[in-house]
Parts: structure tokens; sequence; C-alpha cells
């Protein structure tokens, strides 16, 4: 199932499937370790609105609302 980062439940993984915005969002996804492809986890959401903590290739980051709803990821099997 195809849906936003924003949307997936913490402790699921999934895989990215593409990033929607301009260069300068991909850029800074891209400096966090996020591209298409890559699987990740959500960790949790931030206390009040804060950022989304995901798992990404053994590290954790925290990327905003904005920026998670324009991470297209498709739900993977938990593993």
């Amino acid at each position: 199932m195809i849906t936003t980062l924003e949307k997936v439940e913490k402790g699921t993984p999934a895989v990215v499937k593409q990033i929607l915005g301009g260069h300068r969002i991909r850029q800074t996804l891209g400096r966090l370790g996020v591209h298409p492809q890559d699987k990740l986890r959500v960790l949790r959401s931030g206390f009040l609105g804060g950022p989304r903590f995901i798992e990404n290739h053994g590290t954790e980051v925290g990327i905003g609302h904005g920026m998670a709803e324009k991470n297209e990821v498709e739900l993977a099997e938990s593993s």
C-alpha cells in the first residue's frame, strides 16, 4: 500500500518510493540519508506536533511533518 511517511504508524517499516517536491527538499533529505528505495522505520512522533523520528541505515533522524508528507512510501513486511 502506498501512502505518505506522515501517515505511517509507529514501528512500521516502509520503503521510500519517491520524494515529491523540488530540488531543495530532495537535497535536504539526501543529506539526512533518505533516498528512493531506502527501507526505514518510524520510531515516534515528536511531542505536540514535533518532528517524526525515523530509523534509516541504523541512524535515527528527525524530519518535520511537511517533509514527511513529501515522502511517498510503501509499507513493508515486518522483519
